[in-house]
């Protein structure tokens, strides 16, 4: 991939629960950091399990729920007039991104009661197409499932990454993103990313086939990997040298272009 890549390039990150999402997502951000000279967008876009800032060792004093929370409050208790709050809602969501040398992080947050996450997801389409004109990549680690693509929050994505593991269930998950994704989103490109790969996989591979699922990378089981979730340790960390990220800069230009 050459520096003429179509700017900016969003691409979004899925797959079913408990495949490895925000790990590769981690190691995806540290190959670009390393390999290009791109201003780098992460969004944390998992309410129920928002690990990404924990991964890549950044976090935001504020969340987008925190955010629409503010907003809420503000409104209800006429400190500022609605016409004024939407005038600045970008000025808001621009003070919740927590910038480092190598990437900035912006996270969706959890709710602070019970509920479900309409309402932060409508604001998240809205935030993903509106600062993402500022950065030359933005990655978006989603939630588990169908639900962010159904309701149209990644509709405005280049790229979308599946994630699975090697069980022939998330092969089938993976089937069912794309068919929704096909429904509910404008991609570019569509892909799957094998995660925690041994043995032998040609079923797999035979499958991926049958669905007309393109591969586009095969990341090995690495023991560096658990070693550094056992140790609670930032993904973001892990050594060049390991199996894992290897693969991940080897693919990295069939993974973001075109």
């Amino acid at each position: 991939m050459n520096n003429q890549i179509k700017k900016p390039l969003i691409v979004a990150i899925v797959g079913k629960g408990g495949v490895g999402k925000t790990i590769v997502t981690t190691l995806i951000a540290k190959a670009i950091s390393i390999s290009y000279n791109y201003k780098l967008l992460l969004i944390d876009a998992d309410p129920t399990h928002p690990h990404l800032s924990k991964m890549v060792n950044l976090l935001p004093e504020k969340s987008l729920e925190m955010v629409r929370a503010e907003l809420i409050d503000k409104t209800i208790n006429k400190k500022r007039d609605i016409k004024t709050l939407a005038e600045n809602i970008d000025f808001e969501v621009y003070s919740a991104i927590k910038e480092s040398k190598d990437y900035s992080l912006f996270s969706i947050g959890q709710p602070e009661g019970p509920g479900c996450f309409c309402p932060s997801n409508a604001l998240l389409r809205k935030v993903i197409e509106s600062i993402s004109s500022d950065f030359d990549v933005v990655l978006i680690d989603c939630e588990a499932g169908l639900e962010q693509i159904n309701r149209m929050v990644i509709k405005s994505v280049d790229i979308i990454l599946i994630i699975s593991d090697i069980s022939l269930r998330s092969i089938d998950t993976a089937k069912s993103i794309r068919k929704s994704a096909n429904k509910f989103t404008n991609y570019k490109k569509i892909g799957i990313i094998i995660n925690r790969v041994k043995g032998d996989i040609s079923n797999i591979l035979d499958t991926l086939r049958e669905f007309d699922l393109p591969l586009i990378a095969s990341i090995p089981e690495d023991d560096v990997i658990t070693k550094y979730d056992l140790e609670g340790k930032s993904i973001i960390e892990i050594p060049e040298e390991s199996k894992c990220f290897q693969e991940i800069k080897k693919s990295l230009i069939d993974i973001l272009e075109i």
